[in-house]
């Protein structure tokens, strides 16, 4: 059995490099969502004490893991994450990363690909696991009388993406490929047969700041549900240095991050950004050493309805 995610082992590690920091968020910390399936489980990697050490042991020296990102650098976050989680694969002493991003054709047709194959040694097994990690806006209010929001609610930033439709992506299209007949020669190629299935669902949910709204079905309580404001309701709340966060830092909270600037000073470069139809920011309020201590998404007044 697993053991269960202690909230403070993360921070207790101290970790200052910033891709360390994302390679350890990314493979141990608790996953976003764990959608109920017979047939596919999420990943689960306990943070041993070996694996501890073998973070300390990057933060005194990344120069393999990075090396590993040089190798094939994307600016894509989705890409990033999957490139830590094939690191983390490659030199766990429990599992052999088979292969990545292996793709499966049906004549001139791209079916999908694999985004990683593994071989765990505890389970003796052979594991498809597809990775995403995603950022959500809750727009509404909770059905009368539920427990939960419905997975539709809950959109990205650019307002097309939905938690319902990537759901079902990834259970019903990403993590059976390995069932499709144009997938066996592909599996064979690599040794592999009849992979167990598994998915990791990363990132964040963020409510509205003025409706209660619950989490959908399958939310992680061990995650913290954050918040999303329009720009002038955030004006009227916010105060301390914040700072607009880069995608490509979504992951891990920062840390000596700084200098952040005034809520006034922020404003008056996402008026302009949103007048152009920019997407939602997403910002972090910092302490004074420039350490996240709060984040949070901005939107356009009228987010997600706004004219076009």
């Amino acid at each position: 059995m697993q053991n269960a995610f202690d909230a403070n082992a993360l921070p207790a590690l101290n970790l200052r490099q910033p891709q360390v920091r994302d390679l350890a968020w990314a493979c141990f910390a608790p996953p976003m969502l764990q959608p109920c399936s017979n047939t596919v489980t999420t990943a689960s990697f306990p943070l041993t004490s070996e694996r501890k050490q073998w973070l300390l042991s990057l933060e005194h020296n990344p120069r393999p893991l990075l090396d590993w990102l040089q190798a094939h650098p994307s600016t894509r976050l989705g890409v990033y994450f999957e490139r830590l989680w094939q690191f983390f694969l490659h030199a766990d002493s429990e599992t052999d990363l088979v292969a990545r991003n292996l793709a499966v054709r049906d004549g001139g047709r791209t079916l999908g690909e694999f985004d990683c194959l593994y071989w765990c040694h505890r389970r003796e097994t052979a594991v498809h696991l597809e990775l995403a990690v995603k950022f959500y806006l809750g727009c509404g209010e909770s059905p009368t009388g539920a427990n939960h929001s419905n997975a539709h609610q809950w959109l990205g930033p650019n307002a097309i993406d939905r938690l319902d439709l990537k759901l079902q992506r990834l259970l019903e299209h990403q993590v059976q490929l390995s069932r499709h007949p144009a997938a066996h020669a592909v599996l064979a190629a690599v040794h592999t047969v009849a992979p167990i299935r598994e998915i990791v669902l990363a990132g964040s949910l963020f409510a509205p700041c003025d409706h209660t709204l619950l989490p959908p079905v399958g939310y992680n309580t061990q995650r913290p549900l954050r918040r999303w404001y329009p720009l002038q309701e955030w004006l009227t709340q916010t105060t301390g240095e914040q700072l607009v966060v880069p995608r490509l830092q979504w992951l891990a909270p920062l840390r000596a991050a700084g200098p952040g600037v005034s809520p006034s000073e922020l404003a008056a470069h996402l008026r302009p950004h949103f007048e152009r139809g920019g997407k939602p920011q997403l910002l972090a309020t910092l302490d004074a050493h420039g350490n996240e201590r709060e984040r949070f998404f901005v939107t356009q007044d009228e987010w997600p309805n706004f004219p076009t």
